[in-house]
C-alpha cells in the first residue's frame, strides 16, 4: 500500500498522527476510500490549517466520491443542463465550492488527488505545479495504453488534444494548497451530461475504459499505489523540471484563457509574489 495511512481507521486521531511524522520531510499518502465530498472537504480546510501553522507534514488524499457535481469560483463557468432539483433525485449532490474553475463531477470510478502541501517547502511555484499535476495524470494514463496531453491555455488533460480526461481546480491559501486532479478511470460518463464541464461549450469528457473500448481491467488501489509513485518522483527534489526554476511547457492544440485560469488557481496569498 506504499505506506498510505488508511482514513476510516485513522480519522479520529488523524491530526495527532500526522503530528508526530510532522518532522518528516516526505508527504503523507492517505487512502479516504469513498468519502463523500462534503466531508473530504471539511477534511480539506482542517488540514490546510493545521499544514499553514506547520503542525501537520505535507499530506495527498487519495479517493472516489460519490455522484456529485461541484462548481467553482467562477460563476461565469458553472453552467448547469440539468436542473438541481432533477439532479438530486436522481442521488447527485452539489457542491458550490472556492477552487479555480467552473463546474465538474466527481464519481466513483474517478481517482481524486488533493494535496495539501506547502508548496515552498517542496520547491514549487504556482504553475510548474499544476504541470506537476497534470505529470501524474499522465504517467497513470499511459500504464493503461492511454496517451494524452497537455493543452495550452486548458488546465486539465486531454485525449488527442479534443477529449478531456482529467480535470484541475486548486485553490490556495498563504501557499498550502487544497483540491487538486481528477482522473477519469472507469466511472459512469453519463454524469458529465448534466453540466458544460469548466465551462467549455463542446467539450467531449471521456476515460480511461472508453479509450480502451472497454479492454483494460483497472484496480482502483493498485492506480493509487502507482499515483502515489508519480507524486513522489516528479516532486522538484527528484524531477528538477517542476522547481521554481524549471519549466515545463504546455502541449496540444487551442487557444485558451491561460493566464486567467493560473491567476484564479491563485484564491489567497498569492505565491507569485515571493
Amino acid at each position: 500500500m506504499c505506506g498510505m495511512l488508511i482514513y476510516e481507521d485513522s480519522k479520529d486521531r488523524l491530526i495527532d498522527i500526522l503530528a508526530q511524522t510532522q518532522s518528516t520531510e516526505d508527504p503523507v499518502f492517505i487512502d479516504c476510500g469513498t468519502i463523500a465530498y462534503a466531508e473530504a472537504l471539511e477534511l480539506q480546510f482542517l488540514l490546510q490549517k493545521e499544514r499553514t501553522e506547520k503542525t501537520i507534514p505535507n499530506v495527498y488524499l487519495l479517493l472516489e466520491h460519490p455522484p456529485v457535481i461541484t462548481m467553482g469560483a467562477r460563476k461565469a463557468d458553472n453552467k448547469l443542463l440539468t436542473q438541481p432539483e432533477e439532479m438530486r433525485e436522481m442521488g447527485i449532490h452539489l457542491e458550490q465550492i472556492r477552487r479555480g474553475g467552473g463546474a465538474t463531477s466527481h464519481n466513483p470510478g474517478q481517482l481524486v488527488i488533493y494535496p495539501i502541501i506547502d508548496l515552498r517547502s517542496l520547491g514549487f511555484r504556482v504553475v510548474p505545479y499544476v504541470h506537476y499535476l497534470e505529470q501524474i495524470g499522465m504517467e497513470l494514463m499511459a500504464r493503461y495504453g492511454i496517451v494524452c496531453d497537455r493543452r495550452k491555455g486548458f488546465p486539465g488533460l486531454w485525449v488527442d488534444g479534443e477529449r478531456k480526461i482529467a480535470s484541475i481546480g486548486v485553490q490556495i491559501n498563504v501557499g498550502v494548497t487544497m483540491h487538486g486532479i481528477a482522473i477519469n478511470l472507469n466511472n459512469d460518463l453519463s454524469i458529465f451530461g448534466h453540466i458544460i464541464p469548466c465551462g467549455l461549450e463542446g467539450v467531449v469528457m471521456t476515460s480511461v475504459e472508453r479509450e480502451a473500448g472497454g479492454e483494460v481491467f483497472i484496480d482502483m488501489q493498485e492506480a493509487k499505489e502507482f499515483a502515489v509513485k508519480s507524486c513522489i518522483a516528479n516532486l522538484p527534489a527528484n524531477n528538477p523540471r517542476f522547481s521554481r526554476s524549471g519549466a515545463v511547457g504546455g502541449g496540444g492544440k487551442g487557444k485558451g484563457k491561460g493566464m486567467e485560469m493560473e491567476m484564479e488557481m491563485e484564491i489567497g496569498k498569492k505565491e507569485e509574489q515571493k
